[in-house]
């Protein structure tokens, strides 16, 4: 791929002084352009060591607004990022519709930096590329844009800039023996690189490769590009809000590989639930201090009708675990902030560091139920939704080594109905019951096909759905516990 590029590629300066004032204009109306339509934009900027990266970030945010960009200079990471999936301190930097993040370096150059000095890097960097490959398809089919470029300069180019700023006393700290190390490795790095660029380089998220020789035409390509790219892409993004709503799918779905029941097979008292639950309680803790001690994450979903039985089951599961080592997040509708970000990014935000449970009581679930039900998506979106979900619940268990077992409460409608009248005559439990439990209940059979489409797409080896019996209390908690309890020290 870096064969075709001419090196020594170089503009005058009458033709740079001519060209990019009514570029940096232009680039300035689409940025309030973009503003205007809520698509957000993502710029990456890579390249070899001294090829021009701050410099290119530099010439771009001044034609920028500064109200509506972030710059995020990615280096190595901290000690939260390095207690996170790979892709986390990413996803949580991802622009906000209407705003531009501009990356100077990104998950190209963490991947190759983290990656390539492991045992297997072969296999670990090919996980990267997809799990990439994902993200960057992801955003994109959620509206946004994304422009990368990488600033390519040949192994003796750099080697005398590097030299240059070593002699300059104001620029020398930049040099470093890494820095040197990798560019004594540049023939070795070259094909890895064009190798990463090339399985990158997708219709989504096209590479731009910008010869950097001369200062001047990188400017001025960068510029070009980035005009070029943003035009082209508004118009088609502005085609395609016209669109929404309107497109149908025909997809079917595979026959439930998830058995639903309400009734448990078996039966115990309430006081033989107790006495297991007491039992399973201290098993729980000692498996929670293992993982932790081994910094092995583990996420834990529930999702189910209402009056399930979701709160007093989690209360159970986490009776007895330290408290320092666990998240219950309960998910309500998105606020108007995380409106304007990807659905997925608000539950990314929040997944469990090394060694601790995340607990979500309901979960990005929604997208493909309430949301699907009640017609806040459109049918493309929920549609996509599923592969979306499995390659997010993928990349987490591949990436952080941790787990993500799902639990499905399943009651029966009368049993349902049982539930909000005795929560509707106990003062002390009228809180949990409102208007919109009633609305949901009229539409049963709607979210009834939708339990079992999720149930259906969504079962997989990595991260199981276990329907949990749920018009039994006492036993719905046990069966929970039990399967924690088996699926994580599955980890060990």
């Amino acid at each position: 791929m870096f064969e075709k590029y001419d090196l020594t590629k170089t503009i005058d300066d009458a033709m740079f002084a001519e060209s990019l004032p009514p570029l940096k204009a232009r680039l300035s109306v689409l940025q309030r352009t973009l503003r205007d339509r809520d698509i957000p934009v993502i710029i990456v900027i890579e390249g070899w060591n001294a090829a021009g990266l701050t410099m290119s970030t530099k010439e771009i945010i001044q034609a920028l607004d500064p109200r509506g960009f972030t710059l995020h200079a990615t280096d190595n990471p901290t000690d939260e990022e390095r207690a996170r999936p790979f892709m986390w301190r990413f996803w949580v930097k991802t622009p906000e519709k209407g705003r531009i993040a501009i990356f100077a370096r990104s998950w190209y150059s963490r991947a190759l930096a983290e990656k390539l000095s492991r045992v297997g890097w072969k296999k670990s960097l090919k996980d990267e590329i997809i799990s990439i490959n994902n993200f960057e398809r992801q955003l994109s089919d959620s509206g946004g844009i994304i422009i990368k470029f990488f600033l390519h300069i040949s192994k003796d180019e750099q080697k005398m800039r590097l030299m240059e700023r070593e002699r300059n006393p104001l620029t020398a700290w930049l040099v470093t023996p890494r820095i040197w190390d990798f560019h004594y490795h540049y023939d070795t790095y070259l094909p890895i690189i064009d190798e990463f660029i090339e399985n990158t380089d997708t219709d989504y998220a096209p590479w731009h490769i910008i010869e950097a020789t001369d200062r001047k035409y990188t400017i001025l390509k960068v510029y070009s590009y980035l005009v070029k790219t943003l035009e082209k892409k508004a118009a088609s993004k502005s085609e395609e809000q016209s669109r929404k709503g309107k497109l149908k799918s025909t997809t079917s779905f595979p026959k439930n590989p998830v058995q639903r029941r309400s009734s448990p097979v078996s039966s115990h008292s309430k006081e033989e639930c107790q006495n297991m639950l007491d039992n399973l309680q201290i098993e729980m803790l000692e498996l929670h201090y293992l993982l932790f001690k081994r910094k092995i994450p583990f996420i834990i979903v529930y999702e189910g009708w209402d009056a399930a039985g979701k709160g007093g089951n989690i209360t159970r599961l986490a009776r007895h675990m330290n408290p320092l080592g666990y998240d219950v997040l309960p998910v309500a509708a998105p606020n108007d902030y995380e409106k304007q970000h990807h659905y997925l990014w608000r539950f990314i935000s929040h997944f469990p560091k090394a060694g601790h449970f995340g607990i979500f009581d309901r979960s990005w679930y929604g997208r493909v139920l309430v949301e699907r039900v009640e017609g806040l998506c459109s049918e493309p979106e929920w549609q996509r939704a599923y592969q979306e979900i499995n390659e997010m619940e993928q990349d987490y268990v591949k990436s952080s080594g941790g787990g993500i077992v799902k639990f499905w409460l399943e009651i029966d409608k009368d049993e349902q109905l049982k539930r909000f009248k005795q929560r509707e005559e106990d003062p002390l439990k009228q809180y949990k019951i409102t208007e919109e439990d009633w609305r949901n209940r009229e539409q049963w059979d709607l979210y009834d096909l939708a339990v079992d489409e999720m149930l259906a797409r969504t079962n997989t080896r990595y991260a199981p759905w276990i329907v949990i019996e749920s018009d039994d209390k006492w036993y719905a908690r046990v069966k929970t516990l039990k399967n924690v309890i088996r699926y994580a020290g599955e980890l060990l």
